[in-house]
């Protein structure tokens, strides 16, 4: 049996300015049906901003969701249309200042596939140079700087819930882990 669900209509819910939402009634693999309901949303950028001494930079900001800050990678959400790369030095530019010389695309990742079609893109950033934020009109944070590994104690200790952040940070390890084992 193959895997596959198919959409055979679909009724939009809501259209909002962030995301919109959908109710789709499929088929399933077996013949049957079934209802989908989904959340369409552009995606994000996600970048780990790293110093030459291996320190991160982080930004703590108010999630009115969860109501309280949270501590999280840099990031941002992409524009109709706008492709990753660019809204990554974007964001990092506006939310620390920085620029980066170096890049590396560390792949992409799906916060919630049960209902949620966004996909975050994930970048380290190296070879940083300071500047002045530029945040957005009602965009408050505050960045902090930690070495790598205190960021892994903290995730360790429970005090990293972000989704974005965990996952960037694995994606680092991993590929610091294969620089070392090629080098």
């Amino acid at each position: 049996m193959e895997l596959k669900e198919t959409m055979l209509t679909r009724k939009e819910i809501y259209s909002g300015r962030v995301f919109r939402v959908t109710r789709d009634e499929i088929l399933l693999p077996d013949g049957t049906g079934g209802i989908r309901e989904l959340v369409h949303s552009h995606g994000g950028v996600v970048i780990l901003p790293m110093d030459e001494q291996g320190n991160v930079t982080l930004v703590h900001q108010f999630r009115y969701a969860q109501d309280r800050i949270l501590l999280e990678a840099v990031a941002g959400k992409l524009e109709a249309g706008e492709e990753p790369f660019p809204a990554a030095k974007r964001e990092l530019k506006e939310e620390t200042g920085f620029t980066a010389d170096r890049w590396t695309d560390l792949g992409w990742i799906c916060t919630s596939p049960g209902f949620l079609t966004e996909r975050l893109y994930l970048y380290l950033a190296e070879g940083l140079h300071p500047g002045e934020q530029q945040l957005d009109q009602g965009e408050f944070l505050r960045c902090e700087t930690m070495p790598l590994e205190e960021l892994g104690r903290r995730i360790a200790e429970g005090q990293v819930e972000d989704g974005k952040t965990l996952a960037i940070y694995l994606k680092v390890l991993l590929q610091r882990r294969e620089g070392e084992s090629n080098g």
